[in-house]
């Protein structure tokens, strides 16, 4: 490539489906490493100066383990594995060996980020935030650098090799790239923020397209407003319906429902029965929120759930507590048995175990009045007994993940004695 031939003139693509086997091919023929496929969401650019190909471009899944990365975003394991998708992994960049132009590695990986959330948004319905790559300590890593890509530190030198990990004694350098601004808190953050576009595509509310939320709105007017009506600018309706909606969403905490809440545009608060342009505070959410009568309202969403079919594929588990605060010294503290939904921690039902009995007998009341056709019942080993399987297979049309200990002896030997002749028939 000469330099009569300028940047302006560079383009980064897509690669198209006829354009798969000659992009694998060169990059199987000409880079160091070779290519066999790239795991998980994959994209493929190819970077054009009209019809030449000028370098090659590889992203794929992020790195399970990256301990450099994981400290540049202060996320814990649990955090991590559900947003690991956010990040994207630059397996393989290659300059074709006969392209010969200054700074055009770097020009070219600028290109790419420009448009790689966007793809990503649009190919798999989800954003990038962070891009990642893994840089063999032999090369300096310049084109990234250039690219203002920031180092973080040093791999210690494993690979994956099926299920295991062995040291391949070759450290690389890791090199970060925000897609966003302030990627690290967003992805360590209570609740991915609402206009990143993880709950809504082209304006509208993706993940509650389908969503009841009319229903729900008729369910939350039975529930008594605490407030006084002397300054009230949101209807309790309004309020409590925008809350639901964002722990379903995913939000955990007052502030990462104020933070979906603050997303919402005109158009979707008016589901809501709002007549204001602007969503509810923080504050507002938050004061109402701990003034509601807790008991009342989750026996009334359980219901509205249970009614809308909304359990079905889901997961529920059931646990037991003991409430803070519930022991005065001389009386025991107060034991509830809660059916909770996995990913949105919604609790549909609960029962009180007294003193006289224990969590195994309460379970069947606990359950009996849930729609669990379809939905998966977790629980702890305590509960893991015959009766209750049987229960929630021939009555409920549900099926069960029980955990097996010592309290179940000879099933705990079974499934051992079955693990152990599994392994000996695949390694004999």
């Amino acid at each position: 490539m000469g330099n009569s031939k300028s940047f302006d003139s560079v383009v980064v693509r897509l690669i198209t489906k006829e354009e798969v086997a000659r992009w694998s091919d060169l990059m199987n023929l000409h880079h160091y490493l070779g290519f066999r496929s790239i795991a998980g969401q994959s994209l493929r650019y190819v970077a054009t100066v009209g019809e030449e190909w000028l370098a090659l471009i590889g992203w794929g899944s992020a790195a399970l383990k990256c301990a450099a990365r994981e400290r540049f975003i202060g996320w814990e394991e649990a955090r991590k594995l559900k947003r690991l998708g956010l990040v994207t992994n630059n397996v393989r960049f290659l300059v074709l060996p006969w392209v010969r132009r200054h700074n055009l590695a770097s020009h070219v990986l600028a290109l790419n980020l420009k448009r790689l959330s966007e793809d990503f948004q649009r190919v798999y319905g989800h954003p990038v935030y962070l891009a990642e790559t893994f840089v063999d300590t032999r090369f300096r890593g310049s084109c990234y650098r250039a690219a203002n890509w920031q180092y973080v530190g040093n791999t210690r030198g494993w690979t994956k090799s099926g299920d295991h990990y062995v040291h391949n004694g070759r450290p690389k350098a890791v090199y970060l790239y925000r897609l966003t601004r302030k990627a690290e808190q967003i992805l360590s953050s209570d609740l991915l923020p609402y206009d990143h576009r993880m709950f809504h595509g082209e304006g509208s509310m993706q993940k509650l397209t389908s969503f009841p939320v009319e229903g729900l709105m008729e369910c939350i007017r039975h529930i008594e407003d605490p407030r006084k009506r002397r300054g009230v600018r949101h209807g309790f309706e309004v309020i409590i319906g925008i809350a639901v909606c964002a722990v379903i969403c995913g939000a955990r905490s007052y502030r990462a429902i104020g933070d979906w809440a603050s997303g919402l545009t005109p158009q979707v608060l008016r589901r809501f029965g709002s007549r204001r342009s602007k969503a509810p505070s923080e504050s507002a959410i938050r004061r109402l929120l701990q003034a509601i009568d807790a008991e009342a309202f989750d026996r009334r969403i359980g219901q509205w759930l249970l009614a809308e079919q909304l359990l079905k594929g889901k997961a529920i588990a059931v646990d037991g507590k003991t409430l803070r605060g519930s022991s005065d010294g001389q009386a025991a503290g107060v034991h509830l048995l809660s059916a909770v939904v996995h990913k949105e921690g919604l609790v549909v039902a609960q029962v009180e175990v007294d003193g006289k009995t224990n969590e195994i007998p309460r379970t069947r009341p606990l359950l009996e009045p849930l729609k669990l056709e379809g939905a998966v019942v977790t629980a702890d080993a305590l509960l893991t007994q015959k009766d209750i399987a049987k229960f929630l297979v021939e009555e409920k049309k549900a099926d069960y993940l029980f955990t097996v200990k010592g309290n179940q002896p000879t099933l705990l030997e079974d499934i051992t004695d079955l693990e152990f002749k599994k392994n000996s028939s695949q390694h004999p």
